[in-house]
């Protein structure tokens, strides 16, 4: 196992990565929401193969610096009631048409979740909307693009980018898994960002949790 995961570091360092210019970013959502966020956020719900790279950067990260109507602490609130109930395999036709209502309009109002959206793939594919389906597979994907192609992890100055903590041991868990030589260090923190090296025998990986402390 950590020879293959040695080889997908090396793999991967021969792609091309888009560095993420969080302050950059934080200017243009703060700034000027409407077009940095609102406007790509619309776009992203009809068809987000429409934004390129760049701008799905900014949506996604910048999503931190503006006050989201859908937060975490709702989805926590929710998830008893919908997320759990969702995420199961096998859901039944008549259990997703209970949940799907609520299901809607917290999807509706965030969107950019990776927990919602695959729970959201779930229940469309119960209640039989393919159309709906396909639209939340294509978000997903493009959120994980994001995520693949945000930096290498192989040091401090391109680490990949997520955007909760969640995400950081969700990207973190090929090295949590590999041993018993697990190690996590917070290298770095400011008022916006955490920067952790998760490190297991000779492998390290470098996330930064980008506004983790903005909510």
């Amino acid at each position: 196992m950590k020879k293959i995961f040695v080889l997908l570091l090396l793999v991967n360092s021969l792609l091309v990565f888009s560095q993420i210019n969080v302050e950059e970013i934080k200017k243009n959502a703060t700034e000027n929401p409407q077009t940095y966020f609102y406007d790509y956020l619309k776009i992203f719900k009809e068809d987000p193969s429409k934004l390129t790279q760049q701008e799905m950067n900014q949506l996604y990260y910048g999503s931190r610096f503006v006050k989201e109507d859908y937060s975490m602490a709702d989805y926590n609130k929710d998830y008893d009631e919908i997320w759990k109930i969702a995420s199961r395999k096998g859901l039944s036709k008549g259990k997703a048409q209970k949940i799907l209502s609520a299901a809607e309009a917290a999807y509706n109002k965030n969107p950019l979740d990776k927990g919602i959206l695959v729970s959201m793939v779930n229940i469309y594919h119960a209640t039989g909307e393919n159309v709906k389906k396909e639209l939340c597979i294509l978000q997903n994907n493009a959120i994980i693009k994001i995520i693949d192609e945000s930096g290498t992890g192989q040091n401090e100055n391109s680490p990949i980018c997520v955007v909760t903590a969640g995400d950081m041991l969700s990207v973190a868990k090929p090295i949590i898994m590999m041993g018993r030589d697990f190690k996590q260090k917070d290298l770095k923190t400011d008022k916006d960002c955490m920067l952790t090296q998760y490190s297991n025998g000779g492998v390290s990986l470098f996330v930064k949790c980008v506004g983790c402390f903005n909510f």
